[in-house]
């Protein structure tokens, strides 16, 4: 997930020197007298953060500026560094940014402008888009901002040691929207993740419209009702079954002569079909036997022309010549073609006297196939009369009168149906009206966090608690109805002071943000604490290696490498604070409220009135 750590912080303007303090990714350790700055360096981190002076929350950088002018906070990412510097006194953010995902530009700490550093800073954790969480327990919604969640990683002198608890914003934001913002940070569920609880004056509202509803039917229902009871009024129902059934009999066997009616007609139609490709066939032969005997006849006449003029040439004889000597040639007898035309002729009567007898026969078999045709027509034509005229028109009528009496059925049916949903509709409107009136839903965020969930925290506090000496660790846990911890059963403002209330909600957001880096949640990579040790005073019979400032600070120093921490605490508080040691991740800033002897304060040229 991403992350940024903080890599320096410096305050510059008014001719003054720049005042700048470097973090290392580890430890960081900010020890000195009371007036040096130290909570100082809280309010200018969160200046930058963007906080708004009130007049109930005021800003030390802005309420005493010292001539100073700007304040700027260089942030470290994996992606690159990013610059952000405040003018003190307005909302104005310069940011110069070598982050891919980050624009140089101006910017503003108002929420409602558009280009806000709130943008930034959720982009830097990787929040890209704007997510609503519920903020009442009516279901109200509010965007999610990095001021609130900001009270998990950034812990100020003023709400340290508070008796509330430590996950909640110790600001103006309710319960409600701090518990739905850390849920996000844990598990990425938003408001649209929940079913907001409805209105009751919606409820009402949608109830009335049902009513409304319910009685409209009803009324369409009643008069349709009034309709069918006219209808049936007009009509016999009283044997309306045995009418159909009746009815459905004579139909059936209508239907079943109708077929079979049908079926004889086409079967007549069929063998007419036959018939008349006989008929076809038979006009054919006749045709061609036409054709023969006009050939027959013709041939006799050649034959008898052949013969009349064999007889009628034979008393005259051709005289020829030779061509040398002119002699009288002697004439070969002639062919006799009489005898073979009538010969052939005689063949001839034998071949007509045959085609004469099969024309007859034709003739015959053509005749009888058009009576036959004629037969089937003439049956054919009184079925289809028959079905035409007096199957189907019985049909039809039964038909309609069957029509009628299902007609009556049916209104019967859809009489009794409507009685039945009349009834429905009036124990359902019984029902609605005297339905109470919906009480208002009220919205627990807490029950969306799961047992695993919170038993995850809590294992994670146990081990911190511990590791710091802090009395009664095994038991701690976190109580779901004040979402804050308890040790022995016991709450934070019934068995504990400001000193030890104030290790507590330490270790309860240091817990916390590991646990949200476990789960790669939403979590920026620092933590920020501001006197978490200032007010704790410990029994002087406890030694220092059992007591739990000497345990919180060695539970931070073995855990350096890990993370990074700023501590801003009182050195005499602290008297076995670790020295600067890169290797392990602990660097300390040391101020002595002495303009001899190391660095007086955080800012420069800003020193106390001596006595």
């Amino acid at each position: 997930m991403n992350r940024f750590t903080i890599r320096k912080l410096t305050v510059s303007g008014g001719g003054h020197q720049d005042s700048i303090i470097e973090f290392t990714d580890g430890l960081n350790l900010i020890i000195g007298p009371s007036n040096t700055g130290k909570s100082l360096i809280m309010d200018c981190i969160d200046y930058v953060f963007g906080f708004t002076p009130k007049v109930n929350r005021p800003s030390k950088i802005v309420d005493n500026s010292n001539g100073y002018t700007h304040v700027e906070l260089e942030l470290k990412t994996d992606k690159g560094s990013v610059s952000l510097k405040r003018e003190i006194g307005t909302t104005k953010v310069s940011v110069i940014s070598h982050h891919p995902e980050i624009e140089n530009g101006t910017y503003s700490s108002d929420r409602n402008a558009k280009k806000n550093i709130n943008d930034i800073f959720l982009k830097l954790i990787g929040i890209n888009d704007v997510h609503k969480v519920l903020s009442s327990q009516k279901g109200s919604t509010q965007s999610l901002t990095w001021r609130s969640i900001l009270h998990l990683f950034f812990m100020k002198q003023n709400d340290i040691d508070r008796e509330s608890s430590a996950l909640l914003s110790p600001n103006a934001m309710g319960s409600t929207s701090s518990a739905a913002a850390l849920l996000y940070l844990l598990t990425g569920k938003d408001a649209n993740d929940f079913q907001k609880p409805e209105d009751p004056a919606i409820s009402v509202a949608k109830r009335n419209a049902i009513i409304m509803y319910i009685r409209d039917k009803r009324d369409q229902l009643s008069q349709k009702r009034e309709e069918l009871e006219k209808l049936l009024s007009e009509h016999d129902i009283s044997d309306a079954q045995s009418m159909i059934d009746k009815i459905s009999s004579e139909i059936q066997t209508l239907q079943a002569e109708l077929n079979n009616a049908t079926q004889k007609s086409k079967k007549i139609m069929l063998e007419i079909y036959q018939q008349n490709s006989k008929l076809s066939e038979c006009n054919t032969v006749l045709y061609n036997f036409h054709s023969l005997s006009k050939q027959y006849q013709s041939d006799v006449k050649r034959l008898g022309f052949i013969v009349d003029g064999q007889i009628a040439s034979s008393g005259h004889r051709l005289v020829s010549h030779c061509p040398f000597c002119d002699t009288e040639l002697k004439a070969d007898p002639g062919e006799d073609y009489v005898t073979a035309a009538a010969t052939e002729l005689t063949k001839l009567g034998k071949h007509i006297s045959e085609l004469s007898d099969a024309q007859a026969s034709a003739e015959r078999k053509k005749k009888s196939i058009e009576e036959r045709i004629a037969i089937l027509e003439e049956e054919k034509n009184v079925l289809d009369s028959y079905i035409t005229n007096e199957l189907q028109p019985k049909i039809s009528t039964f038909k309609s009168e069957l029509d009628k009496n299902l007609q009556i059925i049916r209104w019967q049916d859809e009489l009794e149906r409507i009685h039945q949903e009349e009834v429905q509709y009036s124990a359902d409107l019984f029902e609605k009206e005297t339905e109470e009136d919906p009480k208002e839903v009220k919205y627990n965020i807490l029950t969306s966090y799961e047992y695993d969930l919170v038993n995850g925290f809590e294992k994670e506090l146990i081990s911190a608690l511990k590791s710091s000496n802090f009395g009664g660790a095994s038991s701690a846990r976190l109580n779901m109805k004040s979402f804050d911890i308890e040790i022995d059963g016991h709450s934070k403002p019934t068995c504990m002071g400001g000193g030890y209330s104030a290790v507590l909600n330490a270790l309860t957001v240091y817990a916390m943000t590991n646990y949200i880096y476990q789960k790669n949640g939403y979590a920026p990579g620092f933590l920020a604490l501001d006197s978490a040790l200032s007010q704790l005073s410990e029994a002087e019979h406890i030694k220092t290696e059992d007591s739990i400032k000497y345990g919180f600070m060695q539970f931070l120093i073995s855990n350096a490498l890990k993370r990074q921490v700023i501590v801003i605490e009182h050195k005499d508080k602290i008297p076995f604070a670790p020295k600067t040691d890169e290797a392990k991740g602990i660097r300390v800033t040391e101020f002595t409220m002495n303009k001899h002897s190391g660095r007086y304060g955080f800012l420069n040229d800003v020193f106390n009135p001596e006595i």
